[in-house]
């Protein structure tokens, strides 16, 4: 059955994009604003600049810390809201279920002894008599009694199965009305959480218009040191994958005397179907720079030729992600609205696209392949993963 997913409109979420500019400068810090902080202003040798620099970008740096502390926390309470949101959508379309099937079950009976009432009253009660009276011995007079009595408990058990489908059918249209009521309220609880995470983000931009352009300088510095030390951690990952692979490979050859392989990265889909160009366009599509995850996502969508849909990892998270992971298809997006990754992830989040076998695609700076279990592990400990179809467009 169809699920439940928040719509753009329903989370209060207006289309936006952040730019590369601004997003480079959320990936470390924010600041006080050079009227704030003057410490630049009054600096003359470049030496003096820089010192001022430096504490004013610790200052700043202090300061998007408390708010990016303060925004987690409401950002991961309102991705638990979002996943509970999840399990009682998903609760009630079983509940409805259950519901059609026991209408279905009581109809059936209905339609069976209203053939038999029907019958029993065309035929009259000359029949019954009828019947007895025809029994040529006794064996088939108690035949024929037997019959009958069968024929009337057979009936009186199948009242009594539809007095007990209907009494079960009531408790369960209750506990229905009581998991929409509670979907109701989280869905309330939702919308008051997301106000209060934009409030935050908006303070979080505020501070990043007020650095001075030397801050900004310290801040791309310590952006670059943080994506190289990001890029060797992944590829010491994926060495030490690589690794575990060919020792189980080597013991597979060692007791089979066979050979087997795996593939690192899974290869481009074919056909040409709209989910084959999305997999395809991830292939080609280049990273357009650091803290661009969603825009990655959303240039692989427009290559695809499936439409533009703008904004932020957690504003497609919002609008777009309404499935458990565990029922991921190939094809959809797979967002946090908080990532660990660093300052832009734990204000905006982050988001890839799952190719299916397990792999996921996204832009860390560089695009790259992993896997949807690892994916999943990482990026929980802010939030809860979540997937969808970007736009509501189902791919095939």
């Amino acid at each position: 059955m169809p699920r439940t997913h928040i719509t753009s409109s329903e989370a209060g979420i207006t289309p936006r994009c952040v730019t590369r500019r601004d997003a480079l400068r959320l990936l470390i810090g924010a600041g006080i604003c050079a009227t704030v902080l003057p410490g630049v202003a009054r600096a003359q040798t470049t030496q003096e600049k820089l010192d001022a620099a430096q504490m004013d970008y610790e200052q700043a740096q202090a300061e998007l810390d408390r708010i990016t502390a303060e925004y987690e926390e409401i950002a991961t309470q309102l991705s638990d809201t979002m996943a509970q949101i999840v399990d009682v959508s998903d609760q009630i379309e079983d509940k409805q279920a259950q519901i059609e099937e026991t209408q279905a079950q009581i109809e059936d009976k209905q339609e069976i002894l209203a053939r038999r009432m029907s019958s029993s009253y065309k035929a009259g009660p000359s029949s019954t008599i009828d019947l007895l009276l025809s029994s040529a011995t006794f064996d088939e007079l108690a035949s024929n009694i037997y019959y009958l009595d069968k024929i009337t408990e057979s009936d009186s058990e199948m009242i009594a199965e539809v007095r007990e489908l209907r009494t079960q059918l009531e408790e369960e249209q209750a506990a229905l009305e009581v998991q929409k009521a509670d979907l109701e309220a989280l869905q309330a609880d939702q919308q008051a959480q997301l106000e209060d995470a934009r409030d935050k983000q908006a303070e979080s931009q505020e501070l990043v218009a007020s650095l001075s352009t030397e801050v900004q300088e310290l801040i791309a510095q310590r952006d670059a040191e943080l994506l190289e030390a990001q890029r060797l951690a992944e590829e010491k990952r994926k060495q030490e994958e690589e690794e575990e692979r060919r020792r189980k490979e080597q013991e597979q050859q060692n007791s089979s005397g066979g050979s087997s392989g795996s593939a690192t990265r899974p290869p481009a889909a074919s056909g040409s179907g709209s989910l084959a160009a999305v997999i395809n366009a991830c292939y080609s599509t280049p990273s357009p720079g650091v803290n661009l995850c969603a825009a990655w996502v959303t240039n692989v969508f427009a290559n695809a030729g499936i439409g533009t849909f703008w904004g932020n990892a957690d504003d497609m998270y919002y609008a777009w992600c309404g499935t458990s992971t565990a029922n991921i298809q190939p094809g959809m997006i797979v967002a946090v609205n908080s990532s660990p990754s660093s300052y832009a992830g734990r204000i905006y989040g982050h988001i890839g696209i799952y190719l299916g076998n397990g792999t996921v695609m996204d832009n860390v700076g560089y695009v790259r392949t992993t896997t949807l279990s690892y994916w999943v592990s990482y990026y929980s400990a802010l939030a809860t993963p979540l997937c969808g179809w970007l736009g509501g467009v189902a791919l095939s």
